[in-house]
Parts: structure tokens; C-alpha cells; sequence
């Protein structure tokens, strides 16, 4: 029959067999008066120093260049620390009826309970010829149609209804004497409604973030759609505002949202190291077709040679014929014609070939981001391509630097996140394991925004 106590410091009783399963009159009368007394405590103290910024206002002790400034602001954070204190006063006189009231009902409830538990004991020990095993009757004699604390828990019912109706009246009382002048500022109300969907929210964050991580899992092994990739990035921000919303109203870690903001920086850098990557591999490219069209010029003049050269000594023998030498220029630009038609055709088939596939195992060192995969393998097959090329060759540097960064922020961001997830808490998975000294480290960065009046 232990249990919390009342306001008079008598024990609630646990087991409310055979009325009910649990205790219908809930609550502790003796916490909701340590509140009270702490509120009047408060409201004592805001009283002291209202009296302390009238003397202030007052202007006694105050000389100097700020002394009007600081008496106008002293009166009036005097006025708002007073109207504060009688907020304290009146709220906290419903409270202290409402205590009184629960203690009156739960002691009625006790009463109801104590006496079923008695007829309970007393029929038990008549036999089974009567009483709640045999559904005879009830104690008083009064027919119990089967069920000998009916009677009671009706008691018990009515009791409850007066509980509930006196709990709506003092509950409307304090929204009442709370509904004053004084208002609370805009942030204030703000985190009260954070506060009160901070579960939800939490678990909302949760999944989102679990979801990006998904994606990014699955980047490594199979390149995700555009939208998918796109998903992840604005899952990641949504991941942010969520964390900055629960960190500003002391719900969340402010190291939660440094991690966010250090995961989008790291995807910006990369971002900007894929950019500079695809830059790298269109100038080389470039390089490339005009190196191929070098080449197949100079070989294709390689071939001609013997001809233009037997057309060029025709033209500048003096016993030709102007017929001849006519016929032997016509001969030597035909040549000339077809080098420059060979050097076009080799820089449109250069032109012409695909960005190189890289294979899965290739994307999947560099956080298996198909594109970054592909740049980097086609700059190392152009310079294969024209190793004698130095233009091929001082194009494509850099492409390594490129890549190297892109992959370290993909590994630095994964080792991150994947820490965080493994080792912290998770509202998605509360059942997880997760180390304590990690999420006591994280909660020591929990600070509220600060609010005005």
C-alpha cells in the first residue's frame, strides 16, 4: 500500500484492485506546493529588486553623462519586473488551491478504495456462499446485480468527474491571470511551440538525416538519379534548419548543427573540386584534338613529301613548260589538301570520342560519384593518348589535385556523419546503442537563444 505521498504525508496506495487497474486521481499535491513556495520565493525577490530600480528612476546616486539614460531604463524594466511578480503572485494562488483540491480528492478516492478493499477481505473470509465472490449481494445488503463494487467504483466515477471539472476550472483560472499585459515576445512563443513539438521534430530530423546518409551509402555502389542525389542535398538542409530550430530553443546541440553546417561545406568544396576537375578535363581535351590534328597533318605530310617535292622542283626548273608547272602546283596543293583534310578529320574523331566509364570499384574510391570517376580516367587516357604533346600534358595537371580533394572531403564528411550516427542517440532507433561521454559532450554545447521582453 506504499506509494508517493500526499500533501498531508499519507501514502497513496499502489494496487486499486478490485476498482480499477491504475490510480483514477493522479498527481502530487506536495510537488505543486514546493512550486509555489519557489514561485513566491521568485516573486519576493523580483519585488527587492523592482524596489532597488526605484531608487534608480528615483535618481538618487546617479551623476554623470549617462545618468537620464540609465534612470529612463530603470523605471521602466522596474514596471515590467513588478507586473513579472504579480504574475508569480496570481498564478500561483490557483495553484495552491488546486493542490488543496487534489489532496481532498485523492483522499476521498483512498476512502472509496479502502472500504471495497474491506467488504473484499470481509467476504472473502464469510465463505463462498455470499459476498463478491458469489455475487449475492453487496455488504449493506442492497441487490449487486453480479457485481458487488459497482457501487464503489460509481463512488469512484463521481469523484473523478469532480476532479475533472475542478482541474478545467483552475486550468482556466491560470491561462486567465497569465493573460495579462505582459506579453511573451515573439521568440518566446515560438519556443514554446518548438517545445512542444520538440519529439516530433526530433524524429523528423532523425529520419531525414538517416535518410541522406542512405543515399550516400548507396552512391558508392550504384550511381542514385539526378532527383535522388538532389533529395540528398536538400535532405541535408532540411537536416540543418531542423537542428538550428531545436538547438535555438534549448532542445538540441548547437554541435549538431556545427556538424551540419561542417558536412555542407565539405559538399561545397567538393562541389568546387568536381568543377575544377571538369575544367581541367575540357581543356585537355582541347589540347587533344589539336594535338591529333598536328599529328595526322604531319604524317600525312610525311607521305606527300616525295610528291610535292618533285611538283615544287617542276615549278622552279626553268626549262618547264608553263603547262607543267601549271600541273605541278596543281599536284603540290592537292597534297597540301589532303594534309589539311586529315589533320580536320583526326580533331573531329578526337572530338568525337565519349567521356571514359570508369568502373564501379573506381567510382567507389572517390565516394562513388560516377562523374568525378569519368573525368579523372578520360584526362589519364588523353595523356596516354599524346604523350609527346606538351600542351596535352601541362592541360591535364592538376587533375590529381582535383580529384584528391574531392575524394577527401567525401571521406572526411562520411567519417563524420558515420560517427556521429554510430555512436550518438537517435530518436529514429532509440533502442540503439550509443556512447554516453559522446552525447554528455555534444549536450554541453545546449544553450537557448536568448529572448527579449
Amino acid at each position: 500500500m506504499s506509494g508517493v505521498r500526499t500533501v498531508a504525508g499519507r501514502p497513496r496506495p499502489r494496487d486499486w484492485h478490485p476498482l480499477t487497474d491504475a490510480d483514477p486521481v493522479p498527481g502530487d499535491p506536495s510537488a505543486i506546493l514546493e512550486e509555489v513556495a519557489h514561485m513566491k520565493r521568485v516573486a519576493a525577490q523580483l519585488r527587492t529588486e523592482a524596489g532597488d530600480l526605484r531608487l534608480i528612476a528615483d535618481g538618487h546616486g546617479l551623476k554623470g553623462r549617462y545618468a537620464d539614460a540609465l534612470r529612463d531604463g530603470a523605471r521602466e524594466l522596474e514596471v515590467r519586473l513588478r507586473e513579472t511578480a504579480e504574475r508569480y503572485e496570481r498564478v500561483h494562488g490557483g495553484l495552491s488551491g488546486w493542490a488543496a483540491e487534489l489532496a481532498g480528492f485523492q483522499a476521498a478516492a483512498d476512502r472509496i478504495l479502502h472500504t471495497a478493499q474491506a467488504e473484499e477481505k470481509a467476504a472473502a473470509g464469510s465463505g463462498s456462499g455470499s459476498g463478491y465472490g458469489s455475487g449475492s449481494g453487496s455488504a449493506s445488503g442492497a441487490p449487486d446485480d453480479g457485481d458487488p463494487a459497482g457501487r464503489h467504483r460509481k463512488a469512484l466515477a463521481r469523484v473523478t468527474d469532480q476532479r475533472d471539472g475542478r482541474a478545467d476550472h483552475y486550468a482556466t483560472r491560470i491561462r486567465h491571470e497569465i493573460d495579462d499585459k505582459i506579453r511573451d515576445s515573439w521568440w518566446e512563443r515560438r519556443k514554446n511551440e518548438v517545445d512542444t513539438c520538440q519529439s516530433l521534430i526530433s524524429f523528423v530530423v532523425d529520419l531525414m538525416g538517416w535518410v541522406a546518409s542512405g543515399i550516400a551509402i548507396a552512391a558508392i555502389t550504384m550511381t542514385p538519379a539526378g532527383w535522388v542525389a538532389g533529395l540528398a542535398l536538400w535532405l541535408t538542409f532540411g537536416v540543418l534548419a531542423g537542428h538550428l530550430l531545436l538547438a535555438s530553443a534549448a532542445d538540441g546541440s548547437w554541435a549538431d548543427v556545427g556538424m551540419d553546417i561542417f558536412g555542407l561545406l565539405t559538399m561545397q568544396v567538393g562541389a568546387v573540386a568536381l568543377t575544377n576537375l571538369r575544367k581541367v578535363r575540357d581543356a585537355t581535351k582541347v589540347a587533344a584534338e589539336l594535338a591529333a590534328e598536328e599529328r595526322a597533318a604531319e604524317t600525312a605530310a610525311r607521305e606527300t613529301r616525295s610528291l610535292r617535292d618533285r611538283s615544287s622542283a617542276v615549278v622552279n626548273r626553268r626549262a618547264s613548260t608553263r603547262a607543267e608547272r601549271a600541273r605541278a602546283r596543281h599536284t603540290r596543293n592537292i597534297a597540301r589538301a589532303a594534309s589539311l583534310r586529315a589533320g580536320h578529320a583526326a580533331s573531329a574523331e578526337e572530338a568525337a570520342v565519349p567521356l571514359a566509364v570508369a568502373s564501379r570499384w573506381e567510382a567507389a574510391v572517390v565516394g562513388g560519384d560516377k562523374e568525378t570517376a569519368n573525368l579523372h580516367k578520360d584526362v589519364q587516357r588523353l595523356r596516354e593518348a599524346y604523350p609527346d604533346s606538351p600542351e596535352v600534358q601541362g592541360a591535364s595537371l592538376g587533375a590529381e589535385a582535383h580529384k584528391r580533394a574531392f575524394q577527401g572531403m567525401w571521406a572526411v564528411a562520411t567519417l563524420v556523419d558515420g560517427w556521429d550516427k554510430g555512436v550518438g542517440s537517435s530518436d529514429l532507433f532509440p533502442q540503439k546503442w550509443q556512447y554516453g561521454p559522446y552525447g554528455r559532450l555534444k549536450n554541453r554545447y545546449t544553450n537557448e537563444v536568448g529572448s527579449s521582453w
